[in-house]
């Protein structure tokens, strides 16, 4: 039996609105819809919310009838009733026929326009904490101008950090739901109620003098590469926290959104890539609302459509925008273990821990491609599984040194030391054809190849200063990360968090003529290096014994990484301007 009368009309803009009957109807929630037009502008609330364990379920009175939801919901359902009147709101799980596909893709459709319309968006962040409660007491207090001491913002510093670890700021329909609020939303936490804007202003006075955050605190415009660069880079002994990073990016988004009409997919797809989504095409779908109207009018939601193509068209979106390459030489991508699935290796791995590990691996300035950094470069195939790309090849890999997680430590340095002497040995006596190339394979030393040459104090990509050297030559001889004094500890503490920052659950490796670099882990011998114009990083890429329609190997792509003398672009502008080899053309799947 279906709860619902009939599927709703998408050409009038039809939705049905929840009316929540009050406390004075009784202990139990009590709930009817009513279908309604967003042409005819009518008056509702938007719940934003996580929907929580979905094995937890709570019976509610639904259109006269028990129906199951999941306890997370019945528990907000039961704070936001009034005490004698019904409450209108607009609640996915109940608003939607779930079970009813076509009237499901058209309703996601338009969600970014029931949020638009609500007034307000009523965010519920759960059940109050032991401290919640407390906090929202005075917290307009503090916003507007109340003076606190230092141990009071601190504790509020540590409020918003356990905050912001609630579910809601993990999961990425939320981040639509908040950023496309026209009115200030509502945010309500157990019995306690405030506003969006009162939360921030708290924040952003407490924060600065707490944490290494003023960047993003101080209001300006929404920059994914920034926020991007800052979470990279982050150092919990530094004082940056990412629950804080979070408001602010929030924030920043919202504002950007709302006055230039839309963000860009690459963007969205950056700041949204490890929130989490219970139906994995919502990676895509759950950004619509947020995109500029021109590109949202380009995705047609279907939950009936093969994952793998969701993704693919979305990816081949970016490419035609010219922002493919730069984009996925950012993220950990699916790679060639894609030939024990179905999806293509160039697709971006979504939701999972540090999905922007890549970006460690990003050098100071454009980066390998040099003169040919913003090229648009790469084209899908109307199959959604080839991606061809023009590029050079570099050289293929012939060993390697796996670097360990937890228990990395600095011992394993000699082993580079070792490896470094065998590509000095390669590069010299190797036959190369290309010796136009030698003179790079020498060119950086190694303690700047294992750092990606950056400044670990530095958010914005600042070559690592010559000073590291000095640091490198006395870490190499210590046995461990913490081994040495006290003084001497200190004295390269920078280096060594630099190279805490790279080395470990990476790779060293060198090539068959005498390259040397760092690179994800995924690569192995017998992988191929190769510089794609348009990315910062050279890929290594896996030969198939597969051919395309030109009888070219078809590669798979197995990881990015850093390659020690042609990171700052000039073998590429010297290759690329003196035609000293020609562009490749590179299949992959």
């Amino acid at each position: 039996m279906s709860h619902y009368e009939r599927r709703l009309n998408s050409s009038r803009k039809e939705i049905r609105l929840l009316i929540l009957q009050p406390l004075s109807a009784g202990e139990e929630i009590q709930c009817s819809t009513e279908t309604v037009s967003l042409l005819d502008e009518p008056e509702y609330k938007a719940l934003s919310y996580v929907w929580g364990d979905a094995s937890a379920r709570k019976n509610i009175n639904f259109n006269g009838t028990e129906f199951s939801v999941t306890a997370n919901l019945a528990a907000a359902l039961y704070h936001l009733r009034l005490r004698h009147v019904p409450r209108w709101l607009w609640v996915d799980a109940l608003c939607i026929n779930q079970s009813d596909m076509k009237e499901r893709n058209e309703q996601v459709a338009m969600m970014g326009e029931i949020y638009i319309n609500a007034k307000p968006v009523v965010i519920w962040l759960g059940e109050a904490s032991w401290d919640s409660d407390e906090a929202f007491s005075y917290i307009s207090e503090v916003a507007w101008g109340r003076d606190l001491t230092r141990f009071q913002s601190a504790m509020l510093v540590s409020f918003f950090y356990d905050f912001c670890q609630r579910e809601w700021f993990t999961r990425l329909w939320t981040m639509q739901e908040l950023v496309l609020a026209k009115e200030d939303p509502m945010v309500g936490c157990g019995t306690s109620w405030t506003s969006w804007n009162t939360l921030l202003q708290t924040w952003r006075r407490v924060a600065p003098a707490h944490t290494g955050i003023e960047i993003l605190a101080n209001g300006e415009d929404f920059r994914a590469d920034l926020i991007v660069d800052t979470l990279e880079n982050q150092q919990p002994e530094r004082g940056v926290h990412i629950g804080g990073l979070k408001m602010d990016l929030l924030s920043n988004l919202r504002k950007s959104v709302s006055t230039s009409g839309g963000e860009e997919l690459q963007d969205l797809l950056l700041n949204t890539i490890s929130s989490k989504a219970t139906e994995a095409r919502d990676r895509i779908y759950g950004l619509l609302g947020m995109l500029r109207s021109d590109e949202r009018e380009l995705f047609t939601v279907d939950y009936s459509r093969p994952l793998e193509m969701v993704y693919a068209e979305a990816m081949a979106h970016l490419f035609k925008k010219g922002k493919g390459l730069h984009f996925i030489s950012s993220t950990k991508l699916v790679g060639s273990s894609a030939a024990q699935n179905s999806m293509p290796s160039w697709i971006p791995i979504f939701g999972r821990d540090r999905p922007l590990e890549p970006m460690h691996f990003q050098p100071p300035g454009a980066g390998c491609s040099g003169a040919k950094s913003n090229c648009a470069n790469g084209n899908v195939d109307q199959d959604f599984r080839t991606l061809r790309v023009h590029g050079l090849p570099i050289d293929v890999v012939v060993d390697k040194i796996l670097f360990r997680n937890e228990d990395w430590r600095i011992s394993q340095l000699p082993e580079v030391e070792t490896l470094v002497e065998k590509a000095v040995q390669l590069a010299s006596s190797t036959s190369e054809n290309r010796s136009y190339l030698n003179k790079f394979k020498s060119k950086e030393p190694v303690w700047r190849t294992l750092i990606a040459n950056k400044n670990v104090i530095s958010t914005t990509r600042k070559p690592a200063p010559e000073s590291y050297g000095k640091m490198y030559e006395i870490v190499a001889k210590k046995e461990s990360i913490d081994d040495g004094d006290d003084e001497e500890t200190e004295s390269t503490r920078d280096y060594r968090l630099a190279l805490l920052n790279h080395l470990p659950s990476n790779c060293f490796f060198i090539t068959a003529t005498g390259f040397y670099g760092i690179g994800q882990s995924s690569i192995e011998v017998g992988d191929h290096l190769a510089i794609w114009f348009g990315s910062p990083v050279p890929f290594a890429l896996r030969p198939t014994t597969k051919k395309d329609d030109q009888d070219n190997t078809i590669y798979t792509i197995s990881g990015v990484g850093y390659v020690g003398g042609i990171m700052d672009g000039e073998m590429a502008d010297e290759v690329c301007c003196e035609n000293l080899q020609d562009e490749v053309i590179f299949t992959v799947q």
